[in-house]
């Protein structure tokens, strides 16, 4: 399990035409293929921030946690979330408030890169898979004081991909799903939580691997909102499985055009 505090994170400064951002490395970092997951969150908060049209060779989830904007046609503001099947390519993504966007980005294993299109269509195996969105609204009111629920946020898919909403009162114990297919993030939204004796405040992170034990969650005094998000089984869907994915060449990542990310 990594249980990361946002104050154990990696900051790094990105410019840009548009405006200056940050990306902030949770777990591994994007630039670099390797067999670990990968979470990181990306500050684009500056008018007309845009990322283009692209997909990754890998399954994913994207959070947006501050801002507004449209992933393709989808409206997105805090807290949506979008799973992607990999190969599969999304976007634009256009900010939409005048004051940018913010998201996380939530991987089982580091991507190859970002293949921008419509000019890689044809690394594509076959055609487009899943593109889900959905959306966890942290302003309902918590449990009562030692009180804790989880909710669906999706319909859960044949090969386990899902979503989960932990809401959680003052001193509320809860115990997260059970990791049984490709893994799961817990993102803490709002509030504080102690999972394996450690303290996690707003925007820290949690991953749990496959059939590994379910984290147990003790609220703090603010209580908590928490986003589980839950990876497919690995299956013959091209990208759906992390061993076939450790076999890249580590040297092949492609970059964005701009270098950065």
């Amino acid at each position: 399990m990594y249980a990361v505090h946002t104050r154990d994170t990696t900051e790094i400064e990105t410019s840009r035409p548009e405006g200056v951002g940050r990306r902030i490395d949770y777990i591994g970092s994007p630039g670099l293929i390797d067999t670990n997951p990968q979470a990181f969150y990306v500050d684009r908060l500056y008018p007309d921030a845009r990322i283009d049209p692209h997909f990754h060779d890998i399954d994913q989830y994207q959070v947006v946690v501050d801002g507004a904007c449209k992933m393709g046609k989808k409206a997105a503001d805090p807290v949506t979330f979008q799973y992607a099947d990999a190969y599969t390519p999304y976007g634009p993504i256009i900010e939409t408030s005048g004051e940018g966007f913010a998201f996380f980005t939530l991987r089982p294993i580091a991507s190859g890169g970002f293949f921008a299109m419509p000019g890689n269509r044809h690394k594509m195996p076959g055609r487009a898979g899943r593109n889900i969105a959905g959306r966890f609204d942290t302003s309902q009111a918590l449990p009562d004081k030692g009180q804790a629920t989880i909710e669906p946020l999706m319909e859960e898919q044949a090969d386990g991909v899902a979503a989960f909403g932990l809401r959680m009162g003052q001193g509320g114990e809860l115990k997260g799903p059970p990791s049984n297919a490709g893994g799961q993030y817990f993102l803490v939204c709002e509030g504080d939580v102690e999972v394996d004796g450690k303290m996690l405040d707003r925007r820290s992170l949690v991953h749990i691997s496959p059939g590994e034990k379910a984290p147990a969650f003790r609220a703090g005094e603010n209580g908590a909102h928490i986003l589980c998000l839950q990876f497919a089984k690995p299956s013959e869907r091209p990208g759906s499985d992390p061993k076939e994915r450790a076999k890249r060449d580590p040297n092949a990542y492609m970059r964005r055009p701009d270098e950065q990310g």
